[in-house]
């Protein structure tokens, strides 16, 4: 099998027929199987830079490994980032399956094409954990954080996003689920095709249609409308706020891992909207200094705790 085709079966950009000769080369012969799986892990792992010889993998900030082979890289095409991705990866094998987790860091994003042409964007601070391949009769990933999916459509096997509470099923559609764990917060937007999102524990479900959205409220999913469209420029590296500064705060210490102490108690009450973009790559005290343009606030940043006070 021609690896150069293989890659385009990674980006999701095969024909029906080609796609169908692929698989049928993985059912053929073990060895096939594991070509395969050494292929996807190049894939997996490579991201462009400005730089397009050079890429930059970092755990947790600590250290870095650089000059990835140029025949990997042109190989690996999945992760298409314009600054420093933080990335690991944990295997799991299950039969001939390996499951990936990637980590998106503070302040940054990214984008993956998985195994079926179903594309992935991620936003800061979330995981996703999703197999090499698809098998059986489901096409399912585990999500924590913020995540936009295009799923490639397939009636057999329907795809399932699942939370830490909520699990999001669809058969080929546009969706963005925000679930960070840490916040408490869960909302599913829908832009085409149709949704189910059913509560794990009580088992029940809730039927979206497009441009509405489910929000947890009060310990029950509520639907309403997409309010701002806007808001999923996230994957194009754009923040774009319209709604009160203290869920504006709120929304910052989440993309950029950061507590934000508020000691000036009226920004907590001001209900006026703050309405504004910002490219996340200009970082969190470029966005702090414009809104002070139009809030009275000042803030000091303690670099060394990691915490910024809103006085």
């Amino acid at each position: 099998m021609d690896d150069k085709l293989l890659q385009l079966y990674f980006e999701g950009r095969t024909t029906e027929e080609q796609s169908r000769l692929i698989t049928e080369w993985l059912d053929a012969d073990v060895a096939n199987m594991k070509h395969y799986q050494q292929l996807c892990r190049l894939y997996e792992i490579g991201f462009w830079h400005e730089e397009p010889e050079t890429a930059v993998i970092s755990l947790k900030g600590k250290f870095r490994w650089r000059s990835l082979l140029r025949e990997a890289v042109k190989i690996a095409a999945v992760f298409i980032l314009g600054f420093t991705l933080n990335y690991w990866l944990n295997q799991g094998v299950e039969g001939d399956i390996s499951m990936q987790t990637v980590h998106v860091p503070a302040g940054q994003n990214a984008q993956l094409t998985l195994a079926d042409g179903s594309k992935v964007w991620l936003n800061a601070g979330s995981t996703l954990n999703f197999p090499t391949r698809f098998v059986k009769e489901k096409r399912q990933v585990t999500l924590e954080g913020e995540g936009f999916f295009e799923v490639k459509a397939n009636k057999e096997k329907p795809f399932i996003v699942s939370t830490s509470t909520y699990d999001i099923r669809a058969l080929g559609t546009s969706f963005n689920v925000n679930a960070y764990k840490s916040s408490g917060i869960f909302e599913t937007s829908l832009l085409t095709g149709k949704v189910e999102i059913t509560d794990c524990a009580k088992k029940e479900t809730v039927l979206l249609l497009p441009n509405n959205r489910v929000i947890l409220e009060s310990g029950k999913l509520k639907t309403l409308p997409i309010q701002d469209a806007e808001y999923f420029l996230w994957r194009e590296g754009i923040i774009s706020f319209n709604e009160p500064l203290s869920k504006v705060l709120k929304k910052l210490e989440l993309y950029f891992d950061v507590k934000i102490k508020v000691n000036n108690k009226r920004v907590l009450q001001d209900v006026h909207l703050c309405v504004g973009k910002f490219r996340s790559r200009d970082g969190l005290e470029h966005i702090l200094r414009v809104l002070q343009l139009t809030n009275r606030f000042s803030y000091e940043k303690d670099d060394e705790k990691n915490i910024v006070t809103i006085n």
